[in-house]
């Protein structure tokens, strides 16, 4: 018995030693940087993997966070989520070969169904602690345009034609270029036109010892400009440059039973009236913003001796928002958000908004007309009042919608008959009624045929 070991034991050394031979497995020298930029305007979030291991997930107009690997061969992946399906889909998958201190970004673009991969690649930029400039790099991800002029530079410049700092077609990215740190101003025109401007950005801070990738977008059913830049840092990270040249907006919804009819104004003073009569239930019209700090105040209808909300909105260039009163008597608020508006090709979205003082949880059901919710799970679960919810997402079909407390299969408000196809966006908000056992649904888009 002993023997036999001793012959097991070597022959498993010499396995794991290649039978005494050099290891053919390759051997890492160095690492390089990967992320990925979703310019999908119709996906929803994608799953980014590193073979089969997820890396990230990223949503339109974003980007993943640079991650770091040896420099070998990988597989990367891309997978969304279909509505009705029970797993991910696989939409596109890359080989790699990373090469040390290269710096790699996917592009994916086209459509789920089609999509697009481009791969860009440089050198990673590297700083000493005393440089005061930065790297940015431009890159034209609007499938809407042709090609494009990119000027950047102080505010007090004017983009004269030859002074631009990149030309570009769709799937396009510049040559890197350094630049001081300090504050610019992004502008793009159509290529050989200064005059002609398709985006502003806002005067800018870009710190030094960075690298910046500047990419345009089209915009979206949630933005109020054709097209939006973000910006992804290399070391501090990304965020949205918006056209100065388009007013955010904002939709107030009265969602507070308790309230009444209300005048909103937009001065302390109360002398610039922004919605007049504002009752239960109403839904304005959007109104511009500016820019910047807007402060509305809501007083009774025809009376300006008492204020009954303040709200402060900070409103940035391009986007859309809103702000809905809730609460009981003698506590109401007025809660401004981005509602998500955009349409997905994977399915309808549900995007709800709870309001209700008599149910601080609710749950909501989508079922096939004449089907019970009794052996089905929500299709949002626990919304919590005042709180915008996530969005929920449906196969196209005929479905009736109901309304529950958390955990409970009483019906509160529904059924409700919506027939959705892929893109749709049923945009609703749940309000109390007079019956403190019924609840109410407004929708604001996608709702039930009259």
């Amino acid at each position: 018995m002993q023997r036999n070991l001793r012959i097991l034991s070597c022959a498993l050394v010499l396995l794991a030693a290649g039978c005494g031979g050099d290891s053919s497995l390759p051997e890492a020298t160095g690492k390089g940087s990967i992320r990925t930029i979703n310019a999908i305007p119709t996906s929803p979030e994608i799953n980014f993997l590193i073979e089969e291991q997820t890396l990230s997930n990223v949503n339109y107009q974003g980007a993943t966070n640079p991650v770091e690997y040896d420099d070998l061969n990988y597989t990367f992946n891309f997978e969304v989520f279909y509505a009705g399906e029970t797993a991910l889909r696989r939409i596109a998958s890359r080989n790699v070969d990373i090469v040390a201190n290269r710096d790699y970004t996917f592009l994916l673009s086209g459509t789920v169904a089609s999509p697009t991969l481009t791969l860009w690649e440089d050198d990673e930029r590297t700083f000493d602690s005393t440089d005061t400039v930065f790297a940015a790099k431009f890159a034209h991800a609007s499938a809407s345009l042709g090609e494009l002029d990119y000027y950047f530079a102080d505010t007090a410049v004017v983009p004269a034609l030859g002074n631009q700092a990149a030309t570009l077609t769709f799937g396009e990215i510049a040559v890197a270029a350094d630049f001081a740190g300090g504050d610019y101003v992004l502008t793009i025109t159509t290529a050989g036109d200064p005059a002609d401007v398709v985006y502003t950005s806002a005067t800018t801070t870009f710190g030094a010892r960075d690298t910046y990738l500047l990419t345009a977008f089209d915009g979206d059913a949630s933005d109020t400009a054709p097209v939006m830049v973000s910006r992804f840092g290399k070391a501090s990270g990304s965020g949205q440059l918006p056209d100065v040249n388009f007013p955010p907006t904002v939709q107030f919804i009265n969602a507070s039973m308790d309230l009444g009819a209300v005048d909103i104004y937009n001065d302390e003073m109360l002398t610039s009236l922004v919605v007049a009569d504002h009752d239960f239930k109403d839904v304005e019209a959007e109104v511009d913003l500016i820019v910047g700090t807007n402060t509305f105040y809501y007083t009774p209808a025809g009376d300006t001796s008492a204020v009954l909300i303040e709200t402060p909105l900070i409103g940035f260039g391009g986007l859309r928002y809103r702000a809905i009163v809730v609460g009981a008597a003698g506590n109401p608020v007025s809660l401004p958000f981005l509602p998500d508006l955009r349409s997905i090709e994977t399915g309808a979205r549900i995007s709800p908004f709870q309001t209700s003082n008599n149910y601080g949880f609710v749950d909501i059901y989508a079922v096939e007309p004449g089907t019970s919710i009794d052996d089905v799970l929500p299709i949002r679960a626990a919304l919590v009042s005042g709180i915008a919810s996530t969005s929920g997402v449906l196969p196209p079909g005929t479905y009736e919608l109901y309304v529950t407390e958390t955990l409970a299969k009483d019906v509160l408000a529904g059924p409700y008959v919506i027939n959705v196809v892929a893109g749709d966006v049923v945009d609703l908000v749940i309000v109390d009624t007079v019956d403190p056992t019924v609840l109410d649904v407004l929708f604001l888009s996608g709702g039930p045929s009259p």
